[in-house]
Protein backbone atom coordinates (compact mmCIF):
# COMPACT_ATOMS: atom_id res chain seq x y z
CA UNK A 1 0.00 0.00 0.00
CA UNK A 2 1.40 3.40 -0.92
CA UNK A 3 1.74 6.36 1.46
CA UNK A 4 -0.99 8.16 -0.49
CA UNK A 5 -3.37 5.15 -0.13
CA UNK A 6 -2.61 4.89 3.60
CA UNK A 7 -3.27 8.62 4.01
CA UNK A 8 -6.59 8.32 2.15
CA UNK A 9 -7.62 5.33 4.29
CA UNK A 10 -6.76 7.22 7.50
CA UNK A 11 -8.67 10.32 6.32
CA UNK A 12 -11.68 8.18 5.42
CA UNK A 13 -11.57 6.48 8.84
CA UNK A 14 -11.38 9.84 10.60
CA UNK A 15 -14.32 11.15 8.56
CA UNK A 16 -16.39 8.10 9.55
CA UNK A 17 -15.44 8.55 13.20
CA UNK A 18 -16.39 12.24 13.01
CA UNK A 19 -19.76 11.37 11.47
CA UNK A 20 -20.43 8.84 14.21
CA UNK A 21 -19.48 11.37 16.90
CA UNK A 22 -21.77 13.96 15.30
CA UNK A 23 -24.80 11.78 16.07
CA UNK A 24 -23.98 9.79 19.20
CA UNK A 25 -26.56 7.66 20.92
CA UNK A 26 -28.17 9.59 23.75
CA UNK A 27 -30.91 9.37 26.35
CA UNK A 28 -33.98 11.50 26.87
CA UNK A 29 -36.34 11.07 29.79
CA UNK A 30 -40.09 11.50 30.17
CA UNK A 31 -42.19 11.18 33.28
CA UNK A 32 -45.16 8.87 33.56
CA UNK A 33 -47.51 10.40 36.10
CA UNK A 34 -50.96 8.84 36.01
CA UNK A 35 -52.76 11.99 37.19
CA UNK A 36 -51.38 13.74 34.07
CA UNK A 37 -52.47 10.91 31.78
CA UNK A 38 -55.82 10.27 30.11
CA UNK A 39 -57.52 7.12 31.36
CA UNK A 40 -58.71 5.11 28.35
CA UNK A 41 -59.95 1.92 30.09
CA UNK A 42 -61.30 1.01 33.50
CA UNK A 43 -61.94 -2.40 34.99
CA UNK A 44 -62.17 -3.95 38.44
CA UNK A 45 -58.55 -5.12 38.32
CA UNK A 46 -56.98 -1.90 37.00
CA UNK A 47 -57.10 0.22 33.88
CA UNK A 48 -55.18 1.79 31.03
CA UNK A 49 -53.83 5.29 30.50
CA UNK A 50 -52.40 7.26 27.59
CA UNK A 51 -49.53 9.47 28.76
CA UNK A 52 -47.26 12.04 27.11
CA UNK A 53 -43.99 10.74 25.71
CA UNK A 54 -41.71 12.01 22.97
CA UNK A 55 -43.35 13.78 20.04
CA UNK A 56 -45.22 11.15 18.00
CA UNK A 57 -44.63 8.48 20.65
CA UNK A 58 -47.38 8.54 23.30
CA UNK A 59 -46.95 6.11 26.19
CA UNK A 60 -49.62 3.49 26.94
CA UNK A 61 -49.64 2.13 30.50
CA UNK A 62 -52.03 -0.63 31.51
CA UNK A 63 -52.36 -2.73 34.61
CA UNK A 64 -54.25 -5.87 35.46
CA UNK A 65 -53.68 -9.06 37.42
CA UNK A 66 -51.11 -7.16 39.51
CA UNK A 67 -48.87 -6.62 36.50
CA UNK A 68 -48.03 -3.60 34.32
CA UNK A 69 -47.78 -3.29 30.54
CA UNK A 70 -46.05 -0.38 28.74
CA UNK A 71 -46.06 0.40 25.03
CA UNK A 72 -45.13 3.50 23.01
CA UNK A 73 -45.87 4.95 19.58
CA UNK A 74 -48.86 5.37 17.32
CA UNK A 75 -51.72 3.13 18.51
CA UNK A 76 -49.58 1.90 21.40
CA UNK A 77 -52.39 -0.28 22.79
CA UNK A 78 -52.25 -2.34 19.55
CA UNK A 79 -48.52 -3.00 19.69
CA UNK A 80 -46.81 -6.14 20.97
CA UNK A 81 -45.32 -4.50 24.08
CA UNK A 82 -48.88 -3.70 25.23
CA UNK A 83 -49.27 -7.46 25.80
CA UNK A 84 -45.84 -8.09 27.37
CA UNK A 85 -44.93 -7.97 31.03
CA UNK A 86 -42.87 -9.94 33.54
CA UNK A 87 -44.05 -13.22 35.07
CA UNK A 88 -43.61 -11.87 38.61
CA UNK A 89 -46.15 -9.42 40.02
CA UNK A 90 -44.91 -5.95 39.08
CA UNK A 91 -45.53 -2.24 38.89
CA UNK A 92 -43.84 0.79 37.37
CA UNK A 93 -44.51 2.65 40.57
CA UNK A 94 -42.58 2.21 43.79
CA UNK A 95 -44.79 1.91 46.85
CA UNK A 96 -47.78 4.25 46.69
CA UNK A 97 -46.21 6.55 44.08
CA UNK A 98 -47.95 7.16 40.76
CA UNK A 99 -44.86 8.60 39.08
CA UNK A 100 -42.16 6.79 37.07
CA UNK A 101 -39.44 7.74 34.59
CA UNK A 102 -39.09 6.31 31.10
CA UNK A 103 -35.65 6.46 29.48
CA UNK A 104 -35.61 6.74 25.69
CA UNK A 105 -32.47 5.78 23.74
CA UNK A 106 -32.38 8.02 20.68
CA UNK A 107 -30.48 9.20 17.64
CA UNK A 108 -31.14 12.59 16.05
CA UNK A 109 -32.42 12.83 12.49
CA UNK A 110 -32.92 16.25 10.97
CA UNK A 111 -32.63 17.69 14.47
CA UNK A 112 -35.47 15.54 15.84
CA UNK A 113 -35.02 12.78 18.44
CA UNK A 114 -35.80 9.37 16.95
CA UNK A 115 -36.18 6.66 19.58
CA UNK A 116 -35.01 3.13 18.95
CA UNK A 117 -35.40 1.76 22.50
CA UNK A 118 -36.80 2.49 25.93
CA UNK A 119 -35.60 1.39 29.33
CA UNK A 120 -38.15 1.05 32.11
CA UNK A 121 -37.76 -0.06 35.72
CA UNK A 122 -40.36 -2.48 37.07
CA UNK A 123 -40.70 -3.12 40.81
CA UNK A 124 -41.34 -6.83 41.23
CA UNK A 125 -42.47 -9.18 43.96
CA UNK A 126 -43.42 -12.75 44.67
CA UNK A 127 -44.39 -14.55 47.88
CA UNK A 128 -40.87 -14.31 49.34
CA UNK A 129 -39.12 -11.19 48.09
CA UNK A 130 -39.19 -7.93 46.20
CA UNK A 131 -36.93 -6.76 43.40
CA UNK A 132 -36.24 -4.39 40.54
CA UNK A 133 -36.02 -5.36 36.87
CA UNK A 134 -35.01 -3.15 33.94
CA UNK A 135 -36.91 -3.86 30.73
CA UNK A 136 -35.29 -2.89 27.43
CA UNK A 137 -37.87 -2.42 24.67
CA UNK A 138 -37.29 -2.10 20.92
CA UNK A 139 -39.07 0.94 19.43
CA UNK A 140 -39.78 1.67 15.76
CA UNK A 141 -42.45 3.72 14.05
CA UNK A 142 -44.44 0.50 13.53
CA UNK A 143 -43.69 -1.80 16.49
CA UNK A 144 -42.30 -2.16 19.98
CA UNK A 145 -41.45 -5.28 21.95
CA UNK A 146 -39.39 -6.44 24.92
CA UNK A 147 -35.76 -7.17 24.03
CA UNK A 148 -34.23 -7.97 27.42
CA UNK A 149 -34.92 -8.18 31.15
CA UNK A 150 -32.12 -7.26 33.57
CA UNK A 151 -32.13 -7.97 37.31
CA UNK A 152 -31.24 -4.51 38.65
CA UNK A 153 -30.34 -5.84 42.10
CA UNK A 154 -28.03 -8.62 40.87
CA UNK A 155 -26.07 -6.36 38.49
CA UNK A 156 -24.13 -3.51 40.16
CA UNK A 157 -24.33 -1.23 37.10
CA UNK A 158 -27.62 -2.48 35.67
CA UNK A 159 -28.49 0.78 33.89
CA UNK A 160 -25.17 0.77 31.99
CA UNK A 161 -25.87 -2.86 31.01
CA UNK A 162 -29.40 -1.93 29.89
CA UNK A 163 -28.07 0.94 27.75
CA UNK A 164 -25.46 -1.35 26.23
CA UNK A 165 -28.13 -3.93 25.33
CA UNK A 166 -30.42 -1.20 23.94
CA UNK A 167 -27.66 0.34 21.82
CA UNK A 168 -26.25 -2.97 20.59
CA UNK A 169 -29.36 -5.15 20.16
CA UNK A 170 -32.63 -3.21 20.07
CA UNK A 171 -32.53 -1.99 16.47
CA UNK A 172 -31.88 -5.46 15.05
CA UNK A 173 -34.01 -7.45 17.52
CA UNK A 174 -36.68 -9.67 15.93
CA UNK A 175 -39.93 -9.12 17.83
CA UNK A 176 -40.97 -12.70 17.01
CA UNK A 177 -38.23 -13.77 19.45
CA UNK A 178 -38.64 -13.99 23.22
CA UNK A 179 -36.84 -11.36 25.30
CA UNK A 180 -33.64 -12.56 26.92
CA UNK A 181 -32.40 -12.33 30.49
CA UNK A 182 -29.14 -10.43 30.45
CA UNK A 183 -26.49 -10.31 33.15
CA UNK A 184 -26.67 -11.96 36.55
CA UNK A 185 -30.04 -13.10 37.89
CA UNK A 186 -31.45 -14.39 41.15
CA UNK A 187 -31.94 -11.31 43.33
CA UNK A 188 -35.22 -10.05 41.82
CA UNK A 189 -38.35 -12.00 40.92
CA UNK A 190 -38.67 -11.76 37.15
Amino acid sequence: MTIRAIGAAVAFGLALAGAADANPLKSLYTTIELKSCRQVKRHADGGAWLCPGLEGYPVYVADGDQRTFVSVGVSPDKRQAATQTLVAFNSLFKGKSDRATLEWRIVRRDGRPMPFATIQKYYTRDDRRTGEVLVVTRVTDKEDCHVAHIDALANPDAIALARQVADRDARSFNCASKPGRVGKTGRSPM
